[in-house]
């Protein structure tokens, strides 16, 4: 099994916190959990979903990229 990206391991600690599962997260931005778990890894662009990810876990996708 693949590594997270730093987007996927930011998005797992936010889960965590909010007692969600990638199956709630799927549900609310209109996607499913595999989809979910392959933009996660890094398998997929996710180019729609990590914007949506971001805004309703609280995640700022500009600090990540410093990080990067």
């Amino acid at each position: 099994m693949s590594e997270l990206t730093p987007f996927g391991r930011m998005v797992k600690i936010r889960l965590l916190e909010r007692q969600m599962d990638s199956r709630q997260l799927a549900e609310k931005i209109g996607t499913s959990p595999v989809q979910i778990s392959r933009i996660l890894h890094g398998k997929r662009p996710g180019h729609e979903q990590i914007p949506l990810i971001a805004r309703l876990l609280d995640i700022d996708l500009e600090c990540l990229k410093k990080d990067a």
